[in-house]
């Protein structure tokens, strides 16, 4: 690390030693329970967590005042974003002030905004546990973080605390090529440890800006790139190795619960290790709240350990994924494959369910499409909206291709567009259904 970078870091930890060392307690306890998670003592801390859980929930929190004799997890509801916001004062535990909760609102990948509340304990153990991810993929406090995100003015902390940070705040809405430009020339000519924080899409954006330009490999310092937010494709990840020298892991997470998984830099599988020191999770059935069983894809069901304030217990993500566990340590736990939206999943025109990783796969083939997007219109008939520069000359490929998977009788059209929109959450969705709950 450079000076600078090495006062900070020291500087980080001093401020968390003098606060009696919340995130060094938390961040040891997550290294423990995840590297050492089929250790005995492991297994009864996580039972503890959870018994715990469960006694302050039902005692102290109205919803669950009826579930006061259960002894299981199981025994308790499986709940979502639209219970909880209907029923939000019924969630809030009794036992906590107000003044020391803290609110945390999401717009969602569909734009509907979501506000909890989150206690101190809890804000701690999120920080302890992006320290613990980031660092899997190579970051350290004191790094220079480049964020790509959208940034909302109003929620935006003040810009000197950021320069304070050592962030580089860059909002995805106003993210094209002179953009990009200034933010790559910005970096070549810093000779600070960097890593990069955004959105699968702009890391995409950012590829394809130096594919075009023709650029081999980026003179700068980067150790970490995290993608969040959107699946992360194949060019994408072959881009960022071919430029930045390092391989992409992507997270999955979400802004009410926190990082529930993440890619490991050396598992050349891109499962993700899922965060069984803050969350226990689940895979249930696509249709009921029975257990899938191991590979089997269904729907992401956790239990948020450490938030007392609003207490999140089988709370259905709205997330697709399927549980694997590690051959040699059965309690460490994976997703072998994390999909998008239940609402946004993807049928074949019998009806049959079909992996949109069979969407981001394929695109590889298409590095001159600059955006596109996938909407199921009915049964049947399917629109894929492309964006391009230049002429397209691999239409009826693509059109091939995706019957091939989709159905020989399938109604593909290719429709081309100066623009995917963005959605509120800042984020472009590749995959979008409009069908109804019946399918036809």
């Amino acid at each position: 690390m450079r000076p600078g970078e090495q006062i900070r870091y020291t500087a980080f930890w001093i401020r968390d030693i003098l606060g009696g060392a919340p995130i060094r307690k938390n961040l040891n306890d997550i290294s423990f329970m995840i590297e050492k998670a089929d250790a005995e003592t492991a297994g009864r801390m996580r039972d503890q967590r959870i018994n715990d859980l469960l006694e302050h929930a039902s005692g102290h929190v109205r919803f669950y005042s009826r579930f006061k004799a259960a002894t299981r997890l199981e025994d308790f509801p499986v709940v979502n974003k639209s219970l909880i916001k209907e029923n939000f004062d019924d969630f809030i535990a009794d036992n906590i002030e107000r003044d020391q909760m803290v609110s945390v609102t999401t717009s969602g990948s569909t734009g509907t905004p979501f506000t909890t509340l989150q206690d101190k304990r809890k804000k701690d153990r999120n920080y302890a546990d992006t320290l613990f991810y980031a660092g899997l993929a190579g970051y350290k406090p004191g790094h220079r973080l480049i964020y790509l995100k959208i940034w909302v003015e109003q929620k935006m902390k003040s810009r000197k605390l950021y320069r304070l940070q050592n962030f580089i705040t860059v909002d995805v809405i106003k993210f094209n090529d002179r953009e990009i430009g200034e933010l790559i020339n910005q970096v070549e000519s810093d000779h600070s440890t960097f890593g990069i924080l955004g959105y699968a899409s702009a890391l995409e954006a950012i590829c394809k800006f130096l594919d075009y330009r023709g650029t081999s490999a980026i003179k700068a310092n980067i150790k970490s790139v995290i993608a969040i937010s959107e699946t992360l494709n194949h060019y994408t990840r072959d881009g960022i190795r071919r430029h930045f020298g390092i391989p992409v892991v992507s997270r999955y997470s979400n802004l009410e619960n926190g990082i529930i998984a993440q890619q490991l830099c050396d598992d050349d599988s891109l499962r993700y290790l899922l965060n069984t020191a803050s969350y226990n999770a689940e895979i249930l059935k696509l249709d009921s709240d029975e257990a899938a069983a191991d590979g089997e894809l269904g729907r992401i069901v956790v239990t948020d350990l450490f938030n007392f304030a609003v207490p999140m217990i089988r709370y259905d993500t709205g997330d697709i994924g399927a549980l694997e566990r590690d051959e040699f340590n059965r309690e460490r736990q994976f997703l072998s494959v994390v999909e998008g939206r239940k609402l946004d999943l993807l049928y074949d025109t019998s009806g049959n369910l079909i992996s949109s990783y069979l969407v981001y796969k394929n695109m590889w083939q298409y590095t001159e499409i600059d955006q596109y997007q996938l909407i199921q219109e009915t049964k049947t008939r399917y629109t894929f909206k492309i964006n391009i520069r230049v002429p397209f000359t691999k239409e009826r490929m693509l059109i091939d291709e995706f019957k091939s998977f989709l159905g020989r009788d399938a109604d593909f059209r290719i429709e081309y567009v100066t623009e995917i929109p963005l959605l509120a959450s800042g984020k472009r969705k590749k995959i979008v259904s409009r069908l109804n709950d019946s399918r036809n």
